[in-house]
């Protein structure tokens, strides 16, 4: 399974569109947040694609699909527990301890965040359940990154970026 992850567009669909068209093997879209009207404008382009999304601190309008969408959400792929939050909730932007304790709380492989707007990725296997924690970045205008993810043995985990 490929997935494609993505945070932050606050206002610009235009780099979820591109990024997608870029790499249509990816079956699953994840979206993390504070840009739920843009992931609607598109999601119609893309009637093969299955959307999991997560609310952001700036989603005014809290659905997609006519659904009300959660501050936070899991979903197992490939046998692999994924956690999708915006971050806000777990104050991504001081520290990403929360998010480490929920990770292990909830026997998660993969936590994806947005919030901060900057690309990260870490491995933490210093613990009884080894996890990854993955932010995508802002797919809006100024940054234009997101995330893909693959599985097979193990979860690939990686950055791309779009240009303005």
């Amino acid at each position: 399974m490929k997935c494609i992850v993505f945070s932050d567009s606050h206002g610009t669909s235009s780099v979820m569109r591109r990024a997608i068209k870029m790499n249509m093997d990816r079956e699953v879209v994840f979206f993390l947040g504070d840009g739920l009207s843009d992931l609607e404008a598109i999601a119609t382009e893309f009637p093969d694609k299955f959307f999991v999304a997560v609310r952001g601190n700036c989603d005014y309008y809290a659905t997609f699909r006519s659904q009300t969408v959660p501050i936070t959400d899991s979903i197992t792929i490939d046998g692999f527990k994924i956690l999708l939050t915006h971050g806000h909730a777990y104050d991504v932007k001081y520290s990403l301890d929360r998010l480490g304790y929920l990770a292990l709380s909830e026997g998660a492989d993969i936590v994806l965040f947005g919030h901060t707007h900057h690309p990260f990725e870490q491995y933490v296997s210093d613990c009884e359940h080894p996890y990854y924690l993955f932010n995508p970045g802002s797919a809006s205008y100024s940054s234009g990154s997101f995330g893909l993810i693959s599985f097979a043995n193990q979860p690939l985990l990686s950055h791309g970026k779009i240009d303005g």
